[in-house]
């Protein structure tokens, strides 16, 4: 299984990439990260330019999840159960979408297997990156069976 994240903005020049990149060395599985930064002013015609563009970004057939406020809330447990569930279903790809400040177009919806939301808050794009790389190595550790996630 490889877990494949699609993201608006550049992790690389702010404090959280030193984070996400710890805890991506410790996956079992493999981890790819796409970026795309936008060039057009903030509005519309930018959220329909970055949804275009991580959609693009998008090559193999694996699961698409887009991360956004207004997913289905999961618990760490529900979250690695279907982890695992996609791997026992032979899926070679998770693909983890995340859109910019603004949201991403709501014409998106279609590409999307589902969608998942860390918190009624809101929280930065960057930032959101950790949460799911954090997330993602906890749902290793449950799926094994180690004690990680209490």
């Amino acid at each position: 299984m490889k877990y494949n994240i699609f993201a608006v903005g550049n992790l690389k020049k702010c404090p959280e990439a030193l984070i996400f990149e710890n805890i991506s060395k410790r996956l079992k599985n493999k981890l790819t990260m796409k970026e795309f930064v936008s060039k057009l002013p903030p509005g519309k015609a930018r959220i329909s330019d970055e949804t275009n563009n991580l959609i693009k970004l998008i090559t193999n057939n694996g699961k698409k999840i887009l991360l956004d406020r207004s997913g289905k809330l999961l618990t760490s447990i529900e979250f690695a159960h279907l982890i695992q569930k996609l791997e026992l279903e032979s899926f070679n790809n998770i693909n983890f979408i995340i859109g910019g400040p603004e949201g991403i177009d709501k014409a998106i919806a279609k590409n999307i297997d589902l969608t998942i939301s860390f918190s009624n808050m809101t929280w930065p794009h960057l930032l959101s990156r950790v949460m799911l790389i954090e997330q993602i190595f906890r749902a290793e550790k449950i799926n094994s069976g180690h004690p990680y996630h209490k």
